[in-house]
């Protein structure tokens, strides 16, 4: 069983979408790093103003925090990237359901479950 695992992960992780994932994540870090820092500063402040709001300005803090997130986001490297994992994550689910039916399946059959 455990082969069988190490060989599905290996599937995965040789695959042109997980490589391509790979290759945007490098991309991603290089070109949007200013970015990327303006995101998770604005996360940071926005986060603390929900857990202290009596001294922060909550609608402030998070407008500039979804401003961040849009620059960011808006990025094609990063829809691709976001495209590509969500994809990826499908396929694993969609794996492990069939799975779960086969396992299912076979116990339904099981003489001993009669």
């Amino acid at each position: 069983m455990e082969d069988l695992v190490k060989e599905y992960i290996d599937e995965i992780i040789n695959s042109d979408d997980f490589k391509r994932l790979l290759k945007l994540k490098d991309i991603i870090h290089k070109e949007y790093a200013p970015l990327i820092i303006s995101f998770k500063m604005k996360e940071a402040e926005y986060i603390e103003a929900k857990e202290r709001p009596e001294i922060f300005d909550l609608n402030q803090r998070q407008k500039e925090f979804s401003m961040a997130k849009a620059n960011l986001y808006s990025k094609e490297y990063v829809k691709e990237y976001f495209m590509l994992e969500e994809k990826i994550n499908k396929n694993i689910n969609n794996d492990l359901d069939e799975l779960k039916n086969l396992i299912s399946n076979k116990f339904l059959k099981s003489p001993f479950l009669l």
